[in-house]
């Protein structure tokens, strides 16, 4: 005899309770026992429709001639997250049996236990969990922060929902209002698509493996500021400048320093010692590599000691270098030979090699000093150049949901920035353009994706290491920052939080804006008000009483002063107005009300603000403006 019909739903339960019916079908005869138990060891009575702390079952049941057996199960309010297991125990086994055995695999590839069905035993496991509700809230923002939406207000709505389940339409109202001495201005309705939802992510700290170069990237793209050495450096890695180098550089610049040249003061033949026009110490140091002649631009010959016999400040000594850095002593001096007059360049270690700002003001005593990821000889009054590190490519902790095309802000990030594929090609000539190197935007890198339920919550939480490459090269300071991704679509946000939402019927609507004037005026465009805020030059338009209503209503043109006893505007036509008259202005407010109807057909695991984005239908402005 066959168990053959296991059924139960165990998708999540909300936290306030749910009451859920369990189907067993099988062969007439079949015995079977049920037992279900939560993460605290109750057990359910099915007698009393509670979860007790006594072992207890529904045993030794035996299915009649209708087949099948129901029951149901009554799941508690609970204040924090819980989780039940259910056994099916086919009794007196093997006279009593379940159906084969089918797996089921869930996406880390483990056994999903519930998806499965059948038994290779005597029984059949299932687990629930209650989850604690998850908040979406409707919200609206600039995702780009741009200066004319900051410090506004936004009343929100929030709904509760549990993982996994269909809400239905919900209509929503939300409100926003600008800051003082900004206003909004309505440029078009907002449409379905202008339903966005930001996830914060963390950007692998800088380190040995983030970020990543690229084989044919250019990481250090441009100079970006120079300073002058105050001082020559003769040992160690610390460096003083002219100047506070927190304002000339950042942890992880690449240094470098231009070329310097002089002429050689009389000939020099079998000798590894050159006489120069100046002190060799204000055009050198140890360590630079020497070039101007056939022989020199060889690569091989590098300053070795500045006036080597301590007798003669503008003559040095040529050595080569060895894989350690240092100038070791030419084996065969007799092979220099340089003519009188001949300008020789000089090219500091700095040049051939990526040195970069290990740390500013490394001490703590002194602003002016910072030292460098490796120890370089350089001489006083040299100008140092700083080009900031930039990559496309970064490692992250979770890269799970994120697609190419997803937008990113952040304080390090560049303006504009999405997750984009990387392709370098080059074109040779005579050729067509070639594909050097190739990298996609989302790279998990071999790593498999790890499930995980919230200790709090019993929410689902799923993370996957890997890389994101970007659209444009991000400064090296981005390693170690919680940025934003924006999804912007709703198969975006599916992908990147596991909802399933759409809007629609959305409208915005704006508010008039009221305020009073000051004093009387006669025949004058300069009308004194108790407050401009919410009024737009150049489009709020003024009526009340004394505006000629047999006139095309004059509208603000200047804005002298949002607030005070100053407060006043330009209308583009005199009027004369009595003192305290309230005085209305269409156009642009302070407060936007959007509202609309917000489709739910699935919850995700996590919390999420789902914002209108307020840049695609709204123009914001203030005083600067």
């Amino acid at each position: 005899m066959e168990l053959r019909n296991f059924q139960i739903d165990t998708s999540n339960i909300s936290a306030s309770g749910e009451t859920r019916e369990i189907t067993i079908s099988g062969d007439v005869g079949a015995t079977f026992s049920l037992e279900i138990f939560n993460e605290d060891n109750s057990y359910y009575n099915f007698n009393t429709n509670v979860f007790q702390t006594t072992k207890t079952r529904l045993s030794n049941i035996t299915l009649d001639v209708s087949n099948t057996y129901t029951a149901n199960v009554v799941f508690p309010v609970v204040t924090d997250a819980d989780k039940y297991t259910v056994y099916l125990f086919a009794e007196n086994y093997p006279n009593t049996t379940h159906t084969p055995y089918i797996e089921a695999r869930a996406l880390d590839g483990t056994v999903d236990i519930n998806a499965s069905t059948g038994s290779t035993s005597a029984i059949i496991k299932k687990e629930i969990y209650q989850t604690l509700d998850t908040t979406i809230t409707i919200s609206a923002v600039s995702p780009n922060s741009l200066t004319d939406f900051g410090s506004m207000s936004v009343t929100t709505q929030t709904i509760t929902a549990t993982e996994g389940q269909s809400l239905g339409t919900i209509p929503f109202s939300i409100s926003v209002t600008s800051a003082s001495t900004k206003a909004f201005r309505i440029n078009n309705q907002p449409q379905s698509q202008d339903l966005i939802t930001l996830v914060s992510r963390d950007i692998g700290s800088v380190g040995a493996s983030n970020p990543i170069k690229l084989n044919t990237e250019n990481v250090y793209p441009a100079i970006t500021n120079t300073d002058t050495i105050d001082g020559a450096v003769t040992s160690g890695i610390k460096v003083v400048m002219d100047s506070n180098v927190a304002s000339k550089m950042t942890v992880g610049d690449r240094i470098t320093t231009a070329l310097t040249s002089d002429t050689v003061n009389g000939n020099v033949e079998e000798s590894d010692k050159i006489i120069m026009d100046n002190a060799v110490a204000g055009k050198m140091a140890v360590g630079d590599r020497v070039s101007g002649i056939d022989l020199f631009d060889s690569g091989q010959f590098f300053v070795r000691t500045l006036n080597p016999d301590g007798d003669n400040a503008n003559e040095f000594q040529v050595g080569r270098e060895q894989d350690d850095g240092n100038i070791a002593a030419l084996e065969d001096p007799s092979v220099v030979i340089v003519n009188d007059g001949v300008t020789l360049k000089f090219s500091s270690r700095l040049n051939r090699t990526t040195t970069t700002v290990a740390a500013l003001n490394p001490d703590t005593d002194n602003v002016k000093e910072f030292s460098m990821s490796q120890a370089i000889q350089l001489r006083d009054g040299a100008t140092l150049s700083f080009s900031i590190a930039k990559n496309f490519r970064w490692a992250m902790d979770n890269v799970y949901g994120l697609t190419e095309g997803t937008l990113v802000t952040g304080t390090n990030v560049t303006t504009g920035t999405f997750i984009s594929s990387y392709n370098n090609y080059i074109t040779r000539e005579g050729q067509a353009r070639e594909l050097v190197e190739s990298a996609p935007g989302i790279d998990t890198a071999g790593n498999t994706a790890s499930f995980s339920r919230n200790a709090t919550s019993n929410r689902l939480t799923i993370t996957q290491a890997g890389e994101v490459v970007f659209n444009q090269q991000q400064i090296y300071a981005l390693g170690g920052d919680t940025v934003n991704f924006i999804a912007k679509t709703p198969e975006a946000i599916k992908t990147l939080t596991g909802y399933e939402v759409s809007a629609s019927n959305l409208k915005v609507e704006i508010a008039d804006v009221t305020t009073t004037t000051t004093s009387g005026v006669s025949n004058s465009t300069t009308v004194p008000v108790a407050s401009g805020d919410g009024i737009m030059e150049g489009v709020s338009t003024v009526s009340g009483i004394g505006i000629d209503p047999a006139a095309i209503d004059p509208t603000v043109s200047t804005i002298n002063s949002y607030s005070g006893t100053t407060a006043s505007l330009i209308l583009s036509a005199a009027q004369t107005l009595e003192n305290g008259i309230t005085l209305k202005f269409s156009g642009a407010g302070e407060t936007i009300t959007i509202t609309g109807d917000l489709t739910i057909n699935r919850v995700g695991s996590e919390d999420i603000t789902l914002s209108l984005d307020l840049e695609k239908f709204i123009t914001a402005t203030n005083e600067a403006s």
